[in-house]
């Protein structure tokens, strides 16, 4: 879904000045919800009396979460010309990829709604190419070329400058391919029925994750959306199973379920999407609750933001303008959001 082509890219450093800032305050475990540090070993945040006394005493590495100040400012929001929409991804050349994903009949005074190239123009979504074929999900390769899932056995592909789907090199013995994601050094990832699956550049199948180490399946629904990170974590939204899962080199390395502070104390967290940031943290939508979650690169919390004004936050993408981090978000299924974020 979300798609990074520009992940190696530094933070941007926006002069801009935010419109609606709301980071949910995160609470301490001795229930005092005015917290300031987080503490590495044990993954957990604190106020001032539980850091001195019970983590920093006895050498624990404790670090100041206060200096995390997500900002999301200049919000403006275009209208599609779909009924829903399935995917959403950014190219190099910052043109958008989006569609409803459903092959439709002939219409000679209309574009193709299942797959369409765009590009943002005044206040305008410009339709650049549209093509009418069943896709599931797409990705951006590093060279700029678009991997599209259809449900098939092999991924489909758009090479970079051309109008033409072809067959790609990355395929399944199992005809269900229905997510994927590139890394930034080209790895593609794919979800297989219940499984994901890491291809390298030639299309070498190279990991199966399936089950954790006590052998259950990990994923008992649909995954809904993929995406990576620099230190080569993977990072897995699974809508109702309502978790992300964070796979390391061979294994689970973490499984993020939500904070409970969201929602009157209980945990109701839906991942619709996730993208990952310029400076290598992950952005998670809660289309629940409308509200970003911001991982680190280990799928730890770092803190959330709430009431930017945009319901149903389902789709994600990221990429630079300049010197901005531009979040692309897609609501309701219809609308088109672009915005600065900083700080994260």
């Amino acid at each position: 879904m979300g798609s990074s082509p520009s992940l190696g890219q530094h933070q941007a450093q926006c002069q801009v000045e935010p419109i609606k800032q709301a980071q949910i305050p995160i609470g301490c475990k001795c229930g005092n919800s005015k917290v300031k540090w987080r503490c590495e070993n044990c993954v957990t945040m604190l106020c001032d009396m539980c850091k001195d006394k019970d983590h920093a005493a006895i050498g624990h590495h404790i670090i100041d979460i206060t200096a995390i100040q997500v900002k999301i400012s200049d919000v403006k929001e275009y209208q599609t010309n779909l009924d829903f929409t399935e995917f959403l991804a950014v190219s190099y050349d910052n043109s958008l990829w989006i569609g409803e994903g459903i092959e439709g009949g002939f219409n000679p005074f209309k574009s193709h709604t299942a797959l369409q190239n765009v590009k943002l123009v005044g206040d305008k979504v410009k339709v650049i190419s549209s093509f009418n074929i069943e896709v599931c999900d797409i990705a951006v390769t590093p060279t700029n070329d678009i991997l599209l899932a259809t449900g098939g056995g092999r991924l489909k592909q758009i090479k970079a400058g051309s109008n033409k789907v072809t067959e790609s090199v990355y395929y399944s013995n199992i005809p269900d391919l229905r997510r994927v994601h590139v890394t930034k050094d080209g790895r593609v990832i794919v979800n297989v029925s219940k499984m994901v699956k890491v291809m390298d550049t030639d299309g070498k199948h190279l990991r199966w994750y399936s089950k954790d180490e006590n052998n259950p399946l990990i994923f008992r629904h649909t995954i809904t959306s993929i995406t990576s990170t620099n230190n080569g974590y993977i990072f897995v939204a699974v809508y109702y199973d309502r978790q992300v899962v964070v796979f390391g080199k061979t294994d689970i390395f973490n499984i993020y379920r939500g904070h409970p502070n969201i929602k009157d104390g209980v945990t109701q967290f839906y991942p619709s999407s996730v993208a990952t940031t310029p400076n290598d943290n992950v952005i998670v939508a809660d289309s629940f609750n409308d509200t970003l979650h911001i991982l680190d690169n280990t799928g730890h919390l770092l803190t959330t933001y709430k009431d930017i004004g945009i319901p149903i936050q389902e789709h994600l993408a990221i990429t630079t303008e300049g010197l901005c981090t531009v979040l692309y978000m897609i609501s309701k299924s219809t609308s088109l959001f672009k915005m600065i974020i900083t700080g994260c």
